[in-house]
């Protein structure tokens, strides 16, 4: 299977263009700009899960990344196309590991990969905390084999 095939099995979190105000000095994407596309990715798929904007703020909840970790492939330049495909590789009583790669929707070439691994907070006592069952059995349903590309 091609990794074109492998990645169209995986959730589509983020698509996008590139625009010229998040390049850096030398007129590519900026390191800013791809955490912000991976992040708001990755919140995209804790939505699959059940932790939704609403979840979190009735239950004074939120996500806190611990590890991540970024893989450029190819340079993003402005009006490029991209899209975020997503899954999870790992989803534990307090935490989940989300892996997505970028690519450029228009030639399918991969433009970047991250993982990152974040754990359900408390935010009032700023401490992690189990995920409630409903969560972590949704959760734990969802997770899949890092995909190989």
């Amino acid at each position: 299977m091609s990794s074109s095939e492998i990645l169209k099995e995986l959730n589509i979190a983020y698509q996008g263009m590139f625009y010229p105000m998040e390049t850096d000095h030398m007129g590519h994407a900026n390191v800013r700009y791809y955490s912000r596309a991976f992040n708001e990715a990755a919140y995209f798929t804790f939505t699959t899960a059940g932790i939704t904007p609403s979840y979190m703020r009735k239950n004074n909840r939120g996500m806190a990344a611990v590890t991540e970790n970024f893989e450029y492939k190819r340079e993003i330049m402005p009006g490029d196309l991209i899209q975020i495909r997503t899954c999870l590789i790992n989803f534990t009583s307090k935490s989940l590991h989300v892996w997505g790669v970028m690519t450029d929707s228009c030639t399918e070439e991969i433009c970047a990969i991250n993982d990152q691994v974040c754990v359900s907070l408390d935010t009032q006592t700023r401490k992690s905390v189990p995920w409630p069952n409903d969560i972590f059995i949704r959760g734990q349903s969802l997770v899949r084999d890092k995909p190989s590309i």
